[in-house]
């Protein structure tokens, strides 16, 4: 029974010392700002997406199953939203240049929301660059995180494309199978998204600081920020269907609904960083800078 109650006591400890400590911070500011770069650059992305799925589906099942994912990770509001974005992205001549560009401001915009990222979770950790670090040293750490990112947004892509392949046969199939077999299907895929989504958050708040953060203080705000990604999901999208916040910004409504959902997501991360130190502090792991990185102390105005 004390043990429990031990137990309750420490979750209780490292969520009022995360939230005390999150209020101090600068997420809004961040959040606003990763959400603004990724706005900018989404009919890039679905441009290239689009393109990229075509080499192995045609461009309305690729586009069907953008939409598809957008419902199932975000909100049905955000998968309409999204749809109306691809047909007018669709109305555009798709030209050499035309996906030069496109690809250009895909790797441009995510290169700043990367280092965005990555000086927002910094802030958490109280970790800045070293001024005198060697440019060398700092454009190979910084090469090598970028490509371990690089590498999780393929996985997520390759599973987006297998999921793809299923739901050509998913009708199919269906009639085949037993209804019980049809819904232990539909669980598994579910249980997949989850943890899809627990992992790539968890992965983020590992890799992305310069800090050396062990796996299961990552795997601890990974779950916070999963749940509330989850519970996000369902209020959003409640909210948006309820008062018709696409009907008030009328042709901006499209980006409207995106840019609060990256919003949201930005702002739970940084909330996830901070459950993650505050649960490395209250297990007694002191989370060391990189070797590119050092420590400071946070005065008040102090914006580094």
């Amino acid at each position: 029974m004390e043990h429990k109650q031990s137990f309750w006591v420490k979750i209780k400890e490292i969520l009022k010392d995360s939230y005390k400590n999150f209020q101090r911070g600068e997420p809004i500011v961040y959040s606003a700002a990763i959400a603004f770069f990724t706005i900018f650059s989404l009919p890039a992305i679905l441009i290239v997406l689009t393109l990229a799925g075509s080499i192995f589906f045609s461009e309305e099942t690729v586009q069907a199953e953008i939409v598809k994912q957008m419902e199932d990770l975000m909100s049905e509001e955000v998968g309409k939203q999204v749809s109306d974005l691809l047909d007018n992205v669709t109305q555009i001549p798709i030209g050499f240049w035309s996906v030069l560009i496109g690809v250009a401001v895909v790797v441009k915009s995510a290169t700043i929301i990367f280092f965005i990222m990555q000086k927002a979770l910094n802030s958490v950790w109280q970790i800045r660059v070293k001024h005198d670090v060697n440019y060398l040293k700092l454009l190979r750490h910084r090469l090598v995180t970028l490509g371990i990112v690089a590498g999780l947004g393929f996985l997520l892509m390759t599973s987006l494309i297998l999921d793809a392949a299923l739901m050509v046969f998913n009708e199919e199939l269906y009639d085949l199978l037993e209804e019980h077999l049809t819904s232990a299907i539909k669980l598994i895929k579910t249980a997949f998204s989850i943890l899809v989504v627990l992992t790539f958050f968890t992965a983020i708040h590992k890799i992305l600081p310069d800090a050396k953060v062990q796996w299961r203080d990552a795997l601890a705000g990974g779950i916070i920020t999963s749940i509330l990604f989850l519970i996000g999901k369902e209020v959003i999208d409640y909210i948006l269907s309820s008062v018709k916040v696409v009907g008030f910004y009328a042709a901006a409504g499209s980006f409207v609904v995106v840019l609060l959902w990256v919003f949201y997501s930005s702002v739970i991360l940084m909330l996830g960083a901070e459950v993650t130190r505050a649960y490395a502090n209250n297990h007694g792991r002191k989370v060391e800078p990189s070797e590119i990185a050092e420590k400071y102390e946070k005065v008040n105005g102090d914006k580094s």
